[in-house]
């Protein structure tokens, strides 16, 4: 036998040679009672993963392993009859053994530790998720190779570690995303090796029930070991070694929600008898049923417990932002952490290893005296994480909860600035580790580039203050969050292999042992395959030589169109690096209607080159995505395996996505500027250019999906961040575009659907109004459109625009057939419909909320004119959220001769 070592990704992939006929090589693994690995890989449910005894755990998962290696042992050579798998109580007198475990796990490494010149602190040494690869041979001259560590997860990443040695890979998740070679393995090949994660908690920052097992399995097959509890299959990710998260910016809302109710008797309501007795005084600011519902809310019982803002007692908690409570009353914090606590202990919660213990998202703290006397924002929240750990070590100890969660606490948004004070001396910092975001950061330029003044430095500066600050209060864990799918950026194949070269290695220098980044997308991932790939091999080796990776990558995914796809993804980088400044910023400035649309150095309208915070420009990435359709054309048409054909059809859609925003962003922003200008006319002439991409955005309605909820949307013109931009540029130009002009002979009647109508809601949530948002079955209307409070700009009217050859000297009736959603506790919606800007109708509705009505309007003839008229309905509501009520659904207009 001869072996050939060929180098890379600083890995090791062993080419087997050799003649004669192939040996037989089991595979030996502890099956338990199972009479197969394959029964025992399968049986996680039956499992008992948390009840403090090991040994059904450690079964299912290093059968898991047994199964995996033989799976892709024969997938490699195409031999379906070797690799057999034995219980380590049966194992074969002849062949070369793998065998798989411990000496605690496997009897036979337990048998011959000293053959493989191994004892058990060996394997111990190697911790929870380190490996050893040892080969050795039996007392018979028969050769072993042994893969395990110091636990069941260990062994798993040992047969994967190993697999990938052999030059398997997986770059995304199912077959298409995979790389296996094909390989003669006729004995065992040389190999000795031990490997360990640098970073120990590597995975991706999730919250919903979203994931699926072909993306599990790509976790651990690269190693990933976080996810969120909220996960069904919650036996499917212990056995992957898959750790589980929860918490984050539901916490205040779910266990001190303002509006939940009064879990107690309270001496002063009555209909409470039943409850538990109160442990808490009678609150001086007691309001009673102030809402007249029937019910004691938490708020009505306490209003001291929540936060003081402006001199007021603050309930304003919606969501997950808001008000945070007041962190200074004990009698709050004590019910806040029994409450979490004990849902951590038989609750949603009852399975997760780590909580995110996170305030409101952005939220505001409380201007009491007693709060203000506990320090800033980041001084008071780590005192709170300081109490919910001491809640957590006391019912461990009590026997309550059954395992030790980790916390992990925000450096972010309004406690991103480092603690002023000193932290209590019992502060436990093996449990309580801070999470660092730096949210809307910039990925022109790493972290720590100097020339990124603009944006990155703050960050920087901050992460300087919480990690390696000679000064610093806090001396714990830091814990990195990324935002490479951001809710903003709505799954664009952003390349952040540049920066993530230079980033990771930066966060571990900087004492991070923790990562993971927010919103990973868990299908059809394209271009984004690399990201994904790098991102759980750098967390792995953060000082792995990424160009080596690069190369390895592009030659195995894309094969003879390595060279061309590298190419691709270069300009792809310069079109999309720049994507905060695009989707954050621009937007805005869009959406507000604002003259100067470039204020900032790292992003103008044309080529325009800085010393510092220099970004691609729009016009220079509109050009590069341009490039990356050529290239990707170029690779297409290259004689491929099958495979990488399937590869390049896979990364079409979301470059298509990507192109169709960028030359979208650039035609809506030529026409922003040339209405500012006072040239109407030359905006009129883009129009038909910026309705043809704002079509194919809404038609797009899967290249942003796969990813949470807030980074999902329901199409690309949502997902554009500018609808609402769009919708004014509409309204405002539509009367004079041919094509939406509505004509109209007052011998006929004529219908509007609300579809039809510019602007109004259904831009951002789909033509069709329904009573119970996202319930089908409640649906009203199929072609309807809404429109919401004037707080919510081009989504608070609707407008269209009619041509008629000679005004009726009767003038028109208009009837209006929808639907009203009032405030809650109001019975109407007050709307406003005009015509040239001449009001017809302004007041209550009179339309009832739970069907469609229609009412009747008369239209003067002195208000009309012969050629172009424009007709606004929209809501008269002064304020009011968008996504809920109030709103005012609108099926359709008939217009008619009176």
């Amino acid at each position: 036998m001869r072996s050939s070592l060929v180098a890379g990704v600083g890995l090791v992939a062993v080419v087997m040679v050799a003649p004669g006929l192939a040996g037989p090589i089991h595979i030996v693994v502890n099956m338990g009672d199972y009479a197969s690995a394959q029964k025992a890989s399968v049986d996680e449910a039956n499992v008992g993963w948390d009840d403090g005894k090991d040994a059904d755990d450690i079964i299912c998962t290093e059968c898991l392993a047994a199964v995996e290696l033989q799976h892709y042992l024969r997938k490699m050579t195409g031999d379906a009859d070797r690799f057999e798998i034995f219980d380590d109580d049966k194992a074969p007198a002849d062949g070369e053994l793998i065998l798989l475990g411990n000496p605690k796990s496997n009897k036979l490494i337990g048998k011959h530790t000293s053959e493989l010149g191994q004892a058990d602190q060996t394997y111990a040494a190697m911790g929870r998720e380190g490996f050893l690869i040892k080969r050795g041979a039996l007392g018979d001259g028969r050769q072993v190779m042994a893969i395990g560590g110091g636990s069941r997860i260990s062994t798993l990443y040992g047969v994967y570690g190993l697999l990938d040695r052999l030059g398997v890979r997986w770059f995304a998740p199912t077959e298409i995303g995979e790389e296996v070679p094909k390989r003669k393995i006729d004995k065992l090949f040389p190999m000795d090796a031990t490997d360990k994660p640098m970073f120990f908690t590597r995975g991706f920052h999730a919250w919903e029930y979203r994931g699926n097992p072909d993306f599990f399995d790509w976790m651990a097959r690269n190693r990933m070991n976080y996810w969120c509890v909220e996960n069904k299959d919650r036996p499917g990710l212990k056995k992957r070694g898959i750790q589980m998260n929860c918490g984050n910016h539901v916490l205040i809302p779910r266990f001190l929600g303002p509006r939940n109710p009064y879990p107690y008797n309270h001496a002063k309501f009555t209909g409470d008898e039943k409850l538990p007795a109160d442990p808490y005084p009678v609150s001086g600011d007691y309001q009673g049923d102030k809402n007249k519902d029937g019910k004691l809310s938490y708020f009505e019982a306490h209003p001291e417990w929540y936060g003081l803002r402006g001199g007021k007692r603050s309930d304003r908690i919606h969501g997950d932002g808001g008000d945070n409570f007041c962190t200074a009353n004990k009698d709050a914090v004590d019910e806040f952490m029994k409450n979490l606590v004990q849902d951590l202990i038989d609750g949603t919660w009852k399975d997760a290893d780590s909580l995110n213990f996170w305030t409101l998202d952005g939220g505001r703290w409380c201007e009491c005296e007693a709060c203000k006397a506990l320090g800033i924002s980041s001084d008071r929240n780590l005192l709170l994480v300081h109490r919910c750990r001491q809640e957590m070590k006391k019912a461990m100890a009590e026997g309550r909860l059954n395992r030790d969660v980790m916390i992990y606490f925000l450096a972010y948004a309004d406690v991103l600035t480092p603690p002023t004070r000193p932290l209590p001396e019992d502060f436990d910092y093996d449990h309580c580790i801070a999470t660092y975001f730096p949210i809307a950061r910039c990925y022109v330029h790493s972290l720590a580039d100097p020339k990124c003044t603009e944006y990155n430095a703050r960050y920087e500066k901050n992460l300087y203050g919480w990690a390696v600050d000679p000064k610093r209060h806090y001396r714990g864990q830091i814990f990195i969050g990324e935002y490479y799918n951001v809710s903003g950026y709505k799954c664009l194949p952003i390349m952040f292999a540049r920066t993530m070269s230079v980033d990771m290695p930066y966060y571990y220098k900087m004492g991070a042992r923790h990562m993971h980044y927010m919103h990973c997308t868990t299908k059809h991932w394209g271009t984004k395959a690399l990201t994904n790939y790098q991102f759980a091999r750098m967390l792995w080796k953060p000082d792995l030589d990424a160009s080596e990776l690069l190369a390895d990558y592009f030659a195995k995914r894309y094969g003879p169109a390595a060279d061309v796809m590298r190419k691709l993804y270069g300009r792809l980088d310069t079109a999309l690096c720049n994507v905060t400044e695009l989707k954050y910023r621009l937007s805005r400035r869009l959406r507000a209607n604002q003259k100067d649309l470039f204020p900032h150095k790292h992003m103008k309208y044309a080529a325009t080159k800085f010393d510092d915070n220099d970004g691609p420009d729009l016009l220079e990435m509109v050009a590069a995505i341009d490039d990356c359709h050529a290239l990707l054309k170029q690779a297409r048409s290259m004689s491929l395996p099958e495979r990488v054909q399937a590869r390049l059809a896979e990364d079409a859609g979301p470059l298509t996505y990507a192109s169709n925003i960028l030359h979208f962003y650039d035609v809506v922003v030529q026409i922003t500027q040339l209405l500012h200008a006072g040239k109407k006319a030359e905006a009129v002439e883009l129009l038909g250019k910026m309705k043809r991409l704002g079509k194919a955005l809404e038609d797009d309605t899967t290249n942003m999906k796969h990813s949470s909820s807030h980074a999902s949307a329901a199409n690309g013109l949502v997902a554009s961040y500018i609808p609402s931009a769009y919708q004014r540029l509409l309204a405002q130009l539509a009367p004079m575009d041919p094509a939406s002009i509505k004509d109209f002979n007052p011998a006929r009647p004529l219908v509007i659907h609300g579809k039809d109508f510019y602007g109004g809601g259904r831009m951002k949530y789909g033509r069709g109004f329904q009573l119970r948002p996202g319930d089908p079955r409640t649906k009203l209307s199929e072609k309807g459109n809404f429109v919401y409070a004037k707080n919510n700009g081009a989504y608070n009217f609707v407008v269209a625009s009619i041509r008629l050859k000679s005004v009726p000297t009767d003038g028109v009736q208009l009837t209006l057939v929808g639907m009203s959603c009032p405030k809650q506790g109001k019975t109407d919606t007050p709307i406003r419909i005009t015509m040239n800007d001449q009001e017809i109708f302004a007041g209550n509705g009179g339309f009832p909320e739970r069907t469609l009505t229609s009412k009747q309007y008369a239209i003067p003839a002195k208000v009309l004119k012969q050629g172009l008229n424009k007709l606004r309905i929209e809501s008269a509501e002064p304020k009011g959220p968008i996504g809920t009520r109030p709103w005012f659904g609108i099926d359709r207009v008939e217009l008619r001769g009176r």
